[in-house]
């Protein structure tokens, strides 16, 4: 039976766990192997500071833990779970794929489940299996234990993310650097991360030198000026995020964020990526490691022993 096309909002999870339902998708498929589609995940968009694909193996002792969170999961079977978060669309979905086959889908949003799954599992390579050779259910669930697991996922996403820390302008400059990429337009690709790079280091700059980044004459200091500020005032940034700072630097500068061209040259889409990909990863450093003034955490308890309300 097929449940309501509904959605619920993430906050709704996080603000008052356990009072919104979780969507449940299960899947059983009547034929092995299980082939996963890596180029949907790809195609869809991977943050690799908040997306998770895992293998989770079996486990030969007790987990020492006393979070409740490890006391439910020291009894589950080995499995793949993949995870992905979609701030922009208010969305979140994990998938657990077990070694005997069972496919345990969780959202806030129906539809995003179903087209997960099918985009994951559905006419891919090279079986192109379809929807009819899976046993599916799905639900809107108020089970404790299903909505526990689901908001422990969910706020451990939010709460490895340091995007929320970023300040608004360097994640336009970010999000713009993503959104180049997407068009193949390479060479804005990287003049926009080395853009969120110089702003990022600007921005410690007056955090942890409590200085502005200004020279002598009160002109902006430059990102090679930066970079080497940082250098002479160790260990406040690792030398191998300097050296990742300074590749970016390079990369950018001919012929991008300067009017010096290069005969014949042209961005590739690996510089690009390798860019915008560095980019993220020195400011998930920062603002996760470095500068930990900035980050919030947030930490969620939710009483697995809950009973169901029975109504009247």
């Amino acid at each position: 039976m097929r449940a309501a096309n509904l959605k619920h909002t993430l906050s709704s999870y996080l603000d008052s766990p356990g009072s919104a339902p979780v969507f449940l998708l299960q899947a059983r498929p009547s034929f092995s192997p299980l082939d996963l589609n890596v180029a949907f995940l790809q195609r869809l968009g991977w943050n690799q500071s908040v997306d998770r694909l895992r293998f989770h193996v079996a486990q030969d002792s007790a987990n020492s833990s006393d979070h409740p969170l490890a006391e439910m999961l020291k009894d589950v079977e080995p499995h793949i779970l993949i995870r992905r978060l979609d701030r922009d669309e208010d969305r979140f979905v994990s998938v657990q794929a077990s070694v005997a086959g069972e496919i345990i889908i969780l959202s806030n949003d129906a539809e995003f489940a179903r087209s997960f799954f099918a985009g994951l599992f559905l006419e891919c390579p090279p079986s192109f299996h379809t929807i009819e050779e899976f046993e599916l259910s799905e639900a809107w669930e108020t089970d404790s234990g299903i909505r526990a697991r689901f908001a422990g996922m969910l706020a451990g996403a939010f709460g490895w993310d340091p995007s929320h820390n970023i300040p608004e302008n360097i994640q336009q400059s970010l999000d713009e650097a993503r959104g180049s990429l997407e068009i193949a337009n390479y060479r804005a690709c990287v003049v926009m991360a080395r853009r969120s790079l110089e702003a990022v280091l600007k921005f410690g700059y007056e955090r942890l030198l409590k200085q502005k980044p200004v020279n002598k004459k009160g002109h902006a200091l430059m990102l090679n000026d930066l970079i080497q500020a940082f250098r002479s005032r160790k260990p406040l940034i690792p030398d191998h995020l300097l050296h990742v700072a300074d590749s970016i630097r390079v990369l950018g500068n001919v012929p991008g964020a300067h009017a010096a061209d290069i005969a014949n040259y042209h961005f590739s889409r690996s510089d690009a990526e390798f860019a915008l990909y560095a980019t993220i990863h020195f400011l998930d450093q920062y603002f996760s490691k470095i500068d930990q003034e900035v980050t919030e955490y947030y930490t969620l308890t939710i009483d697995l022993d809950e009973q169901e309300e029975v109504p009247d």
